[in-house]
This record gives structure tokens, sequence and C-alpha cells, in this order.
């Protein structure tokens, strides 16, 4: 569902923000290498200024995002988005999307979290217009999170 390789592409302008500090420059390259993203940007060009930017966020204009196939869509755009049972049930919404071997919706709900994986056997429907994301979880699922 997600295309984050194109995002990366080289000559794309982006934003290094972290420790107080941003920095506007450009993607020169970027590979996946272990299961990790690794990206040289311009102008930092040594281990050491590397270094003062871990734990940065890289930030790319959403208007300059790549278009995405039908039925893709970036993560930040799913922040916010209210998550219902197929039943209509309101379960909360989504506060994060947690990346890493599968993506995960954090969603919470007062002081109720449900972790959700971003599969389409769980998520059924995601409707960004509305703001709304319809899922079926299987018996169980929420009370992992008590």
């Amino acid at each position: 569902m997600l295309e984050e390789d194109a995002v990366f592409e080289p000559g794309r302008k982006v934003t290094v923000a972290g420790k107080g500090a941003e920095r506007e420059t450009e993607i020169e390259w970027f590979r996946r290498q272990h299961g990790r993203c690794v990206a040289k940007f311009r102008g930092i060009d040594s281990i050491s200024e590397a270094e003062q930017y871990i734990g940065s966020e890289i930030r790319v204009a959403a208007g300059s995002l790549p278009a995405l196939r039908e039925g893709s869509v970036y993560t930040f755009q799913l922040k916010g988005c209210g998550v219902y049972a197929v039943d209509g049930q309101y379960i909360g919404t989504i506060t994060d999307v947690l990346t890493g071997g599968t993506d995960i919706l954090k969603v919470d709900r007062d002081d109720e979290e449900t972790l959700i994986p971003f599969a389409q056997e769980f998520v059924k429907t995601i409707d960004l217009d509305r703001r709304r994301v319809e899922v079926d979880l299987p018996e169980g699922l929420r009370d992992l999170n008590k």
C-alpha cells in the first residue's frame, strides 16, 4: 500500500530537521541495505557531519510527492483518521504509523490503545476525504493491548 522508495529519488528537495536545527538539502542517492534505508544528502559529506543529524526527521513538501497508484496512501495521510469496525463501532483515532517489518496503525481512544497491522486482511477501506478507516479485526485483537 505504500510507495516510499519513489519519495527518496535523487534530486528531491528535503528538510532535515532535528536537535533544534533544520537544514534544506536534496537527496544525492538512496538505497535499501539490510532492511534499512541509506541516503546521502547534498552538503553532508562526512561521517562527523552526518552524526549531527542522527534521529532527525526527513521532511518532504506534500506538494512535491509523487502521485500514488490507486489504493496506495502515504502514512502521514492516515494520522488523525477515525477508525471504525465494519459494524460501525468507533475504535479510535490513528495517532501514529509504526514502521518496520509490518506497518502498524497506532489507534488511541481515551486511555485505550489498539495496535492494528496495516494489512489488507484487517484494513478494509480507507476514505481520506471523510478521514475514516474501516477495519475487520480478529476476535481478541483489541484485548491484546489491555
